[in-house]
């Protein structure tokens, strides 16, 4: 069985060549030390501004916790995808690997991972976490009911979304005009930012609208597809146009709404007020652009994480976050919001364990101990001392970066970061820099929005496994699907067409059996959610 692999998942690392992977794996190792302690290898994805393991000060506590020498290997993010391959078909992978392969991966090479299930009698931290938090048991559990894998949980410092819609309030000010509320006022409003200088230096270098450029195989983060939640479809990050409305799996790709969405933006583009690259950027382009020149913003409209992540911080201090817009000022159907909140707050499968490792009981114990309250905190923020200051039983002050660090890559130059195996949750006391929690002030803005959505029927949640057989199918009738669509979607936006058009794209959709694929994804959804009602989750009371 295998889970459905989710976008921009964190890869880890291995080793590439034959002697590597004779290193890196727990075949040929010495079990134990010369003074008889069990000997664990681990392996670790590390950001490319990370300190290797060795030296993060938090990591001798968990050879204090498993009784063990650790035998660290660092590897970047860079290079694991290749080096992955040839680890998992060596059938070599280390004792514990620490965000290194994703749910996908267990389709194929399952055999060489322990399931967890049966062993959480010996890890207490995790079994509690489960119990306390039954969700987090729910996304680690496979179709047919294993655990390979300890996740991520850290729902107290989470978004409900990445997707948050960002307006230059200094430029409305200046032009006089109220934030818009409705399509037509943001189409009145990015109008007035291309034609008026609102950042005031004489140039016509304004670009009122920008957006992250879709791919050939759908829409992601930062898209203009998340305005189809003005008509109330609650739009998520993950397969093509599917979405769930009151336990029904939809897909808006022949949707009438989506039309809608695609008439607006060709008439957007048509006014100019769109970048001309928004098609075209790389993601390098596009974060760099909507920093502006200096002191002086270029971008009026975006969708992005928080303003200082996006504009800058010169230029953050400009933006405003808003809230849904309804797409006409006397519809009746309620705005709601895009959702990847599960997503942001559980991450599946970061700690793996080998089936073949010799110090089984260290191992167990040494993922374990990431799950303390200490260990994780320390291991997402930093060392006690340097890092964080522990002010308490489950109370912690996250410290601002030292002189010589940017505030932005502290946390992941000395700690994993959001990838960190841990369990951040409800009872702990954490006070952050701003920088940390910034995003939180950004996603209460969707407080009414999310009102009108019901967390255990409307959501298409990122984590549901499903056979390998339904992914298989699914992934052959994506090859056609997913490449048709969006180069519709671009043609549409910039040229036109698609009233001509749409009664023939939805047929042909239909011939590369879309149905089907909703058809499948009910299916895997109904599973997952009566897995859900099983374990007693009820995901309205994480998102109030």
């Amino acid at each position: 069985m295998v889970k459905k692999s989710v976008v921009w998942k964190v890869g880890a690392m291995a080793c590439i060549s034959a002697l590597a992977l004779s290193a890196c794996g727990s075949g040929n190792d010495s079990a134990t030390t010369k003074d008889g302690k069990p000997v664990i290898n681990v392996q670790v994805i590390l950001d490319a501004r990370a300190e290797k393991m060795q030296k993060m000060g938090w990591t001798k506590g968990l050879e204090t916790a498993c009784d063990c020498y650790i035998n660290w290997t660092n590897t970047g993010s860079a290079s694991w995808d290749q080096q992955k391959k040839t680890s998992l078909a060596a059938g070599e992978v280390a004792d514990v690997t620490i965000g290194g392969y994703g749910s996908g991966d267990m389709s194929d090479y399952g055999s060489l991972f322990m399931n967890l299930k049966p062993e959480l009698k010996s890890m207490p931290n995790v079994s509690k976490m489960f119990k306390e938090d039954p969700y987090s048991e729910v996304v680690s559990t496979t179709y047919d009911g294993k655990i390979y894998g300890t996740p991520v949980v850290a729902r107290p410092v989470t978004a409900r979304t990445s997707n948050h819609m960002f307006i230059n309030k200094q430029w409305l000010d200046k032009l006089g005009l109220k934030v818009p509320t409705t399509w037509d006022e943001l189409a009145t409003v990015l109008k007035a930012f291309k034609t008026q200088d609102p950042n005031g230096n004489g140039k016509a270098d304004e670009i009122p609208m920008d957006f992250y450029t879709p791919g050939t195989d759908g829409f992601w983060l930062f898209q203009p597809n998340v305005l189809l939640s003005s008509m109330g479809i609650v739009v998520p990050n993950g397969p093509l146009g599917m979405y769930v409305d009151n336990g029904k799996v939809k897909n808006y790709l022949t949707d009438s709404r989506y039309k809608t969405l695609i008439q607006f933006m060709h008439q957007l583009w048509a006014d100019g007020v769109v970048s001309p690259e928004a098609f075209t950027h790389d993601w390098s382009k596009f974060t760099s652009t909507a920093k502006g020149n200096g002191k002086t913003a270029t971008v009026g409209f975006e969708w992005m994480w928080t303003p200082s992540g996006t504009f800058g911080q010169e230029n953050a201090d400009q933006y405003v976050t808003i809230p849904s817009l309804k797409q006409s000022a006397d519809q009746k159907e309620d705005p709601v919001w895009s959702y990847n909140g599960d997503d942001l707050a559980y991450k599946v499968d970061s700690a793996v364990i080998s089936s073949s490792v010799k110090n089984k009981e260290a191992a167990l114990k040494f993922v374990d101990a990431f799950y303390s309250a200490d260990m994780s905190v320390q291991a997402r923020y930093g060392a006690f001392g340097t890092a964080v200051k522990k002010l308490g039983t489950n109370h912690y002050k996250v410290l601002n970066a030292p002189a010589g660090h940017e505030e932005a890559d502290w946390m992941f130059y000395q700690a994993l970061g959001d990838a960190a195996p841990g369990w951040i949750n409800s009872d702990m006391k954490l006070e952050l820099p701003q920088i940390h929690s910034e995003v939180k002030t950004v996603d209460k803005v969707y407080d009414n929005d999310y009102k009108n959505v019901n967390f255990n029927k409307d959501i298409l949640y990122q984590n549901m496994p499903a056979t390998k057989e339904q992914n298989d199918a699914m992934s052959a009738n994506n090859t056609g699907i997913n490449q048709y669509a969006m180069s519709k979607f671009a043609q549409w936006v910039t040229k036109g067409g698609v009233d001509n058009e749409w009664d023939e794209y939805v047929a042909k959709l239909k011939q590369n059996k879309l149905q089907d694929n909703v058809a499948t994804e009910q299916k895997i959804y109904d599973t997952y959610v009566k897995r859900m009602n099983k374990l007693g989750v009820n995901l309205n009371n994480f998102n109030e």
